[in-house]
Formats: structure tokens, C-alpha cells, sequence
């Protein structure tokens, strides 16, 4: 069931912003920087402004999440939208910075994909059918108007579907048994890596953008998630327990060159490429707190081996 808002919003997302605060000190030079000291539970980064800025989701209050946007520049933070009533899930930005996309909750917990028209302030919205189990998550823009994909968790499992720019027209990309999820577009736009348990655990598949060309990238019986592709589409960074805990590992495209990037008690995830490719966001829990952590890679080490 789609849904097109036509009604002028509200939201005021190139360059105002309805808050604002400071996060001291992102010195450029350092090869570690911790980026946000609030500690609160992020997930779904993504870079904006050719790496200048970070979105991403937060968990402001007590069952409210929202996007925030960090400014590299300066050290700021903006809320992305206002905040509302509503939750704001995994956001993502088209190439030419027209359009945004997200996951939102209202008042129950299905979450609707909104895709939305920065300049025109014009929303199209894709509501599941079925149960409050019908959600979407993850939301990524295909290149130029091929649209958008995101994953869908309904009573017959959760597949990964395709809609175009209107939020009209939805295809299945995956058909299989278990949960597919994650996905992520290379950069340029013609491959999809995700996580999918149709083993039984989650491991890593590629395929190309409408379903097609399948292959399996990881095996083992960790799970490997939230996946993200390097700048020039060689390597793929994620987040596996294959070490007993959530830790971040880089990988070939072709499956080859498995390397461990992360080593810590707690836990690394979502780890996304600088677009200068030099550098990896993460965000690592420390002492029970959330924040986001910018490493450059350098060389990791192998996968069997610890640091």
C-alpha cells in the first residue's frame, strides 16, 4: 500500500535545523578520533557532504529515536527533522542530495519507508500491508531514479523489495526462507550485499541490483551483518561474531583477504567508509556507552590473527 503526503511539511533539512549542540574537539589530524561523547545508543551512520558530516540514529529519550547530523567541520549537531512523535530509523541520502529516505514509526510499531523531496517538502510514503510485524528497515537509494530498497518483515519472512522514487510499484529482490536484511549498494549501483539466514545463520550475499547473479560471500556459523562497501567497491567492511563478540572485519568483494579491524570486549558495528577511503567510522560501545569512533584503517590484521 503506498501513500503520497502531499501537504507542505514542515521539515527543514538542507540547512536549518531545529536544534543544535557542540561536541568538543574533532582534531583532523588525529589517526583515532571519538566524535560524540554523549554515550547514547546510535545505529545506521551515514556520510553526507562528501564526508564533512555524519547522520544517523539516535536514541534520544525513552522509546524515541531520532537522526541527528554531526558536523566534522565544527563539531555541531543538528536534529535532522523535528522530532515529534515519531521515530526516525536508518536514513540515507541520494547521490545528488535531492532526496531522503527513512524508516518511520508513528504511534505503533510498524515502521513505514518515507521518501522525501528536500526542496519540495514533498513526502511519498510505503506502508506494509498486514500486522504491526509488517516493517520496513534499512532503506537505501539505488543510483539516479532507479529508486529505493529496504527490507520488509512480514508473516512470510523478511525479504528485501524495491520500490521507485514515488514509493510506487514494489518488487521482491529476494524470495528465500529466513530473514534477508542489511542491504547495501555498491558505489556503483549495480551490486547489493546483505545478510540472509536462509542457512540458518547470517552470513554475507552479493547480488546484482534486481535479484539476480546470487552468490554467497561469507559461511561459518557467526553471524555477519550491517555491511558496507568501500568507496571504490573492492572491499566490504562488517560486523561478525565470528570472534565471540561484535567486531569489525574487512573483506574482498570477491570473498577473498578476510581481515579483523576491530578488538575489543565490547562491541564495534556499523562500521562505514570515509569517502576518502583512508578512514572507517564505527560505532563502539565503551563502558556501556555508545559513541561514534573515526580509525583510519591502515593495514588490519588477518582474521585468525589478535592484536
Amino acid at each position: 500500500m503506498e501513500r503520497v503526503n502531499q501537504r507542505p511539511t514542515r521539515f527543514l533539512v538542507a540547512m536549518l535545523f531545529v536544534a543544535t549542540w557542540n561536541v568538543n574537539g574533532l582534531p583532523a589530524t588525529e589517526p583515532n578520533q571519538l566524535l560524540t561523547h554523549d554515550g547514547k545508543q546510535k545505529f545506521a551512520p551515514v556520510f553526507v557532504n562528501g564526508g564533512q558530516a555524519i547522520v544517523y540514529s539516535v536514541l534520544e529519550r525513552a522509546q524515541r529515536v531520532v537522526l541527528k547530523r554531526l558536523d566534522l567541520t565544527d563539531g555541531s549537531q543538528h536534529l535532522v527533522l523535528p522530532e515529534g512523535n515519531a521515530s526516525q530509523f536508518d536514513v540515507d541520502f541520494s547521490s545528488d542530495g535531492r532526496l531522503l529516505c527513512y524508516a518511520k514509526s508513528d504511534f505503533d510499531r510498524q515502521l513505514k519507508l518515507v521518501i522525501l523531496d528536500i526542496k519540495s517538502q514533498r513526502e511519498f510514503i510505503f506502508s506494509p500491508a498486514g500486522t504491526s510485524r509488517s516493517t520496513v528497515r534499512t532503506p537505501r537509494f539505488l543510483p539516479g531514479t532507479a529508486g529505493v530498497i529496504f527490507t520488509v518483515n512480514g508473516s512470510g519472512g523478511q525479504q528485501i523489495v524495491a520500490v521507485d522514487l514515488e514509493a510506487k510499484n514494489p518488487k521482491e529482490l529476494t524470495t528465500s526462507n529466513g530473514a534477508n536484511g542489511w542491504p547495501a549498494v555498491s558505489p556503483d549501483g549495480q551490486k547489493i550485499v546483505f545478510s540472509s539466514s536462509r542457512k540458518g545463520v547470517f552470513n554475507l550475499y552479493i547480488m546484482d541490483r534486481d535479484g539476480s547473479n546470487l552468490r554467497r560471500l561469507t559461511e561459518g556459523m557467526a553471524s555477519d551483518l550491517h555491511a558496507s562497501w568501500s568507496p571504490d567497491g573492492n572491499r566490504i567492511a562488517f560486523t561478525s561474531t565470528r570472534a565471540g563478540n561484535y567486531e569489525v572485519y574487512l573483506i574482498n568483494a570477491d570473498g577473498t583477504n578476510l581481515r579483523r579491524f576491530t578488538n575489543h570486549p565490547e562491541r564495534d558495528d556499523f562500521a562505514i567508509w570515509h569517502p576518502d577511503g583512508r578512514r572507517m567510522l564505527t560505532i563502539a560501545e565503551r563502558g556501556g556507552r555508545f559513541d561514534l569512533h573515526l580509525t583510519e584503517i591502515g593495514e588490519p590484521r588477518s582474521a585468525n590473527e589478535n592484536r
